[in-house]
């Protein structure tokens, strides 16, 4: 669309944005997160009108904008929606004041819009998923009262939407067929235990037939994905030890620089993050907090491995560091190292806590041996992952809407996933009885039934009988081309055991 505007000599600029900085780097062609984009900051108090400064280059940003994409549409909340079109809006006031338009009769400036995302997926943070159409502000609890009126205005701003594309297929999971079709029944808690479930206990680390040879990989090399912050430090705190015990290393323990002894005891959500104390080891597994440079590929939840620790001269170790050198592999930014072009100086970054004269230095960087399946939405970890979704009397991992699907959807292939202490299969069933997806499947539905629409409107493919003719088609294209590939007809399992043996290739 930017070439046909470019060959028209049509002053017309098309914006791509994503709720995380990972996934706007993936996406590539100067594509923003939604936070920058539009200032809207989640621990930030919300600011209806901009000023100054600040808005002068809001306006420069939309003043031509045509067409916003938006990716990760799971993560923006009803709230954030509602936000999105004021702040559009704002953006083109005087455009639109120049052209003796109104941009207050119009939704989101007279943007159009084209929301991407799965909503099979996490529900957004302190907001109300745009899948929800039942909850009312008398069930809301009183930290989200305030958001009601946006809430209730973002949900009116969905149903202004008419058009839907509906995509059915996984491609992360590449050839592995069986892997995929299996997480799409975990996606809407239709698996079974015969057909699902018992082929998972096969990958358990403790109960499984995995070799001591795979354990090893898993617990050397793959990433470890826990429903609870308690899991991940602890994973993480013990590799840390190891590391240091078997190569006589130095654990660096780095605390923050704070404006009052007070801000030690505050949270890392009260800083953007930043913690009080982190501890790493010279090789360990390490990963970004908050966004340094995602157009560079240094966005939060970039992973990487510490090179180093550079401390000030004539310093001892143990005092703040005046930087981290990491390796990071998705680094595509100016080179600071000759021979080195993936290693990149972390420096520490200075946050404050809302309402209060608190602030922290620290680095935005947390060993990364482990981390939370929230905070692995959209990323795909080639290496492996262990999902191990322990829990509580309360809270039940399992049955959480969108939870287990996004963590079992993070590797490629059932090859390079395993469990720790896989959940019983009561736990899954429970997710049934989900409210969210009840709302999430009758969400569904509805687009559903406007890509049937919008298919017979722009498409040679009329009827729903039409489209499903040429998926077949296709789909028998690719069904070629992977068998013969493969050399065989379906599921590529992880391992000998994990197939009969008229399966086996």
């Amino acid at each position: 669309m930017r070439l046909l505007f470019q060959e028209g000599k049509v002053d017309a600029i098309v914006e791509l944005t994503a709720y995380t900085g990972v996934a706007a780097f993936n996406i590539g062609f100067g594509a923003k997160t939604a936070c920058s984009s539009f200032h809207i900051f989640p621990k930030a108090a919300w600011k209806a009108e901009l000023q100054g400064e600040a808005l002068r280059k809001h306006e420069l940003q939309w003043r031509d904008v045509v067409l916003l994409i938006v990716d990760e549409i799971s993560f923006i909340g009803r709230a954030f929606f509602a936000k999105m079109h004021f702040r559009l809006q704002q953006g083109k006031r005087a455009h639109f004041s120049e052209l003796a338009l109104d941009p207050h009769g119009k939704t989101f400036g007279d943007v159009s819009l084209i929301l991407v995302g799965d909503f099979g997926q996490l529900d957004p943070i302190d907001d109300l998923s745009m899948c929800d159409t039942e909850t009312i502000r008398s069930s809301l609890s009183k930290s989200l009262m305030h958001m009601w009126p946006l809430m209730h205005f973002g949900k009116m701003l969905v149903t202004t939407f008419e058009e839907a594309f509906v995509l059915s297929r996984i491609h992360r999971s590449k050839d592995d067929l069986w892997w995929t079709e299996s997480c799409l029944r975990l996606r809407d808690f239709a698996m079974t235990k015969d057909g699902d479930y018992d082929w998972w206990l096969q990958h358990d680390l403790e109960r499984g037939h995995l070799d001591e040879a795979q354990k090893k990989y898993f617990e050397d090399q793959a990433v470890w994905l826990c429903a609870r912050c308690q899991d991940v430090g602890s994973r993480n705190g013990r590799k840390l030890a190891h590391m240091a015990e078997d190569g006589k290393m130095l654990v660096h323990k780095i605390t923050a620089i704070s404006s009052h002894r007070s801000a030690a005891n505050q949270p890392s959500s009260a800083f953007d993050g930043l913690r009080h104390i982190i501890h790493l080891v010279r090789g360990c597994k390490v990963m970004l907090t908050r966004n340094v440079a995602y157009l560079y590929g240094l966005a939060n939840g970039t992973r990487g491995t510490l090179v180093g620790v550079v401390y000030p001269e004539g310093s001892e170790v143990g005092t703040f560091p005046e930087a981290l050198i990491v390796e990071v592999p998705d680094y595509c930014g100016p080179c600071f190292y000759p021979g080195e072009p993936k290693w990149v100086p972390i420096l520490p970054m200075f946050s404050m806590k809302e309402n209060s004269r608190l602030s922290r230095a620290q680095f935005p960087v947390v060993a990364g041996f482990a981390l939370t399946v929230n905070k692995a939405q959209g990323l795909t970890m080639k290496e492996g992952v262990v999902i191990h979704l322990a829990g509580g009397q309360r809270f039940r991992p399992a049955s959480k809407h969108g939870l287990p699907f996004v963590a079992w959807t993070r590797s490629e292939s059932f090859a390079m996933t395993a469990f720790k202490n896989l959940p019983p299969w009561e736990d899954f069933v429970k997710g049934r009885d989900s409210d969210m997806l009840r709302m999430r499947l009758a969400f569904t539905e509805l687009l559903q039934q406007r890509h049937v629409r919008t298919m017979a409107q722009h498409s040679p493919m009329t009827t729903p009988a039409a489209e499903r003719a040429a998926h077949e088609q296709w789909d028998e294209r690719r069904r070629l081309l992977s068998a013969k590939r493969m050399k065989c007809e379906g599921p590529r399992m992880p391992c000998m055991a994990c197939s009969p043996a008229s399966d086996r290739v």
